[in-house]
């Protein structure tokens, strides 16, 4: 499956011109006066992206599928779509629709600049379903009058443009965490989706520190058995295998770290001996820890 990772020539980024921000960041307008061209048939495929992305929506009748779950006619919303997930779009020209997208890597910001430490600061983001949320009117409005900011100084010629973009990009990720925390106003077609965004939001929540499936499920006050059943259907995988999905995801970023020696990103995943960890990584990698942090080099 193909994975794009250059935001600025992705779908329809570039057809209206911006600001080059070093592929770290984009937004796009949808409204009803805005040129519309056919994307390239590559993207009408189901296909992956390696970068973040969040859609304001105001008013929505766009159909896009993201892995399980189909974005149909939205108001007041936000879809939120993290690094690796599959989409599929069946898109035609705005009719009445109205909003933003945005598009970013991790690299945009100093400190978060890794995607598991941006999800962990912002648990909305999950690797395996697209959490959707109808905000109330309010709490809509301000994140889309940043959203608005956002639009115009990606397209200014001002002084310190990207630096102000970076900090109203900061901004509207907290609006979001504030208005969405305890996956408040989240939009689930069932209840296995809903049990599987609140088992990754505990992952995500838990300050790097992975519990077992039976201590999930007892947080959650289900039986083990049931998440399990919830996940696979959800997801197709098992829970397990999504909480090593995060575990990876977390070793990774460590090992993106080049001073920190390998037996202490060991610790901080909780092993007892770094032979453990390397056994770990080569499993779920294919490639030991020494080879994946020599290829980042």
């Amino acid at each position: 499956m193909k994975v794009y990772n250059n935001i600025n020539t992705y779908f329809l980024n570039g057809v209206e011109k911006a600001n080059d921000y070093s592929n770290s960041f984009y937004i796009r307008k949808i409204a009803k006066n805005m040129k519309f061209v056919e994307p390239a048939e590559e993207f009408w495929e189901a296909h992956k992206r390696g970068f973040f992305e969040v859609a304001i929506l105001q008013r929505s009748t766009i159909n896009i599928q993201i892995g399980n779950q189909t974005l149909q006619e939205m108001k007041n919303s936000l879809a939120i779509v993290s690094p690796f997930q599959v989409i599929n779009y069946s898109v035609a020209p705005p009719n009445d629709d109205y909003g933003y997208i945005i598009y970013f890597n991790a690299s945009i910001f100093t400190s978060l600049n890794q995607s598991y430490g941006l999800q962990n600061e912002f648990p909305f983001f999950k690797i395996h379903t697209m959490p959707l949320y109808r905000l109330p009117k309010k709490d809509f409005k301000d994140i889309l009058s940043i959203a608005e900011e956002l639009y115009m100084e990606s397209r200014s010629t001002a002084l310190h443009s990207f630096e102000v973009v970076r900090s109203l990009l900061l901004i509207l990720l907290y609006k979001i965490k504030r208005s969405t925390q305890d996956n408040k106003g989240m939009v689930t077609a069932n209840r296995s989706e809903a049990i599987m965004s609140t088992f990754e939001q505990l992952i995500l929540s838990g300050n790097n520190y992975f519990l077992s499936v039976n201590e999930y499920a007892s947080k959650m006050n289900i039986s083990p058995i049931y998440l399990t059943e919830c996940v696979k259907k959800a997801t197709g995988k098992s829970a397990q295998k999504i909480i090593i999905d995060y575990k990876m995801l977390y070793a990774k970023t460590l090992l993106h770290q080049i001073d920190k020696p390998i037996a202490e990103v060991a610790y901080e995943l909780n092993f007892n001996e770094v032979a453990n960890f390397n056994q770990f990584f080569k499993r779920n990698m294919g490639i030991t820890a020494t080879q994946f942090r020599s290829k980042q080099k």
